[in-house]
């Protein structure tokens, strides 16, 4: 039981770290419906810095949120690389479609 115990810890972590759903990259680009507002976002600038926060308002250049701290910020639109919303509730319905799949589905 002791041996199993890192290998869910760490299929867990995995699992977790695969939430995360990718809202705009370099082949999906930057539009105005791409954010949806109170809405959590991991995003990362072009000099590679990683900012989570909730998006609270968009204007034509700036978006604006609010870390888990409070502390305030503001993200130009054109200094944005990549974008990732966290989605738990997609992730948990492909894993148990995939569970339901390999129990009921005869190899």
């Amino acid at each position: 039981m002791k041996k199993l115990f890192p290998l869910f810890a760490l299929v867990l972590m995995l699992f977790l770290t695969s939430c995360q759903t990718l809202v705009v990259s370099q082949q999906k680009p930057l539009k105005d419906n791409s954010f949806d507002l109170y809405q959590k976002y991991t995003i990362q600038t072009q000099d590679a810095k990683i900012v989570s926060m909730k998006v609270l308002k968009i204007d034509d250049t700036k978006i604006y949120g609010k870390t888990r701290k409070g502390e305030s910020v503001e993200i130009e639109k054109s200094n944005i690389r990549q974008v990732k919303k966290l989605d738990i509730l997609a992730s948990v319905g492909i894993a148990v479609a995939a569970i339901a799949a390999v129990i009921f589905v005869p190899i």
